[in-house]
């Protein structure tokens, strides 16, 4: 009885010691990081919507506010870590037929270059440009298609910035 006790003890022990930290998203935040700060994104491109930079800023903030537990602060010189930075590409390319048929893809792609500052430990800080693309069949016409084809490339560069950032895989 009394070895049973204390294989019991010995064990709750064990596994209170241990610690495992993981998320869905795989990222792995610093515990001493609380607080970010996103700078707007301005479209320096010429091309695209005229909301583009509000929409990838968002995406990117919202992602930072779903998935993790950072509190946002509007003074980056408060925040733990910042992320700036701007939209330097924006343009579509019909891709290159094969053989002898015609093309009937068209491809958006979109280039964001990120500045990701660590204020609590410097070598993690980086700058790094990010890109990502959307297709759709070019019987459809962009306009009505490319705010939903800007929201699908902003999750896709949001989630490898996030990645970059957090996911130290």
């Amino acid at each position: 009885m009394k070895t049973s006790f204390a294989i019991i003890i010995i064990t709750l022990l064990s596994l209170t010691a241990c610690s495992v930290q993981y998320s869905f998203s795989g990222a792995n935040i610093d515990p001493n990081i609380k607080t970010f700060s996103i700078k707007y994104f301005d479209n320096v491109s010429g091309n695209g919507i005229a909301t583009m930079g509000d929409l990838f800023t968002d995406a990117l903030r919202d992602k930072m506010l779903r998935e993790t537990n950072l509190v946002m602060v509007e003074d980056e010189s408060k925040a733990d870590v910042n992320f700036s930075g701007k939209i330097i590409q924006y343009y579509y390319t019909v891709q290159a037929p094969t053989g002898d048929e015609s093309s009937d893809i068209r491809r958006i792609t979109m280039n964001v270059k990120v500045n990701y500052k660590n204020n609590l430990v410097e070598d993690d800080s980086w700058e790094t440009d990010f890109q990502n693309i959307a297709e759709h069949s070019v019987d459809i016409d962009l306009t009505s298609i490319e705010e939903e084809s800007i929201s699908t490339i902003n999750t896709l560069l949001v989630d490898d910035i996030f990645n970059k950032a957090f996911a130290k895989w």
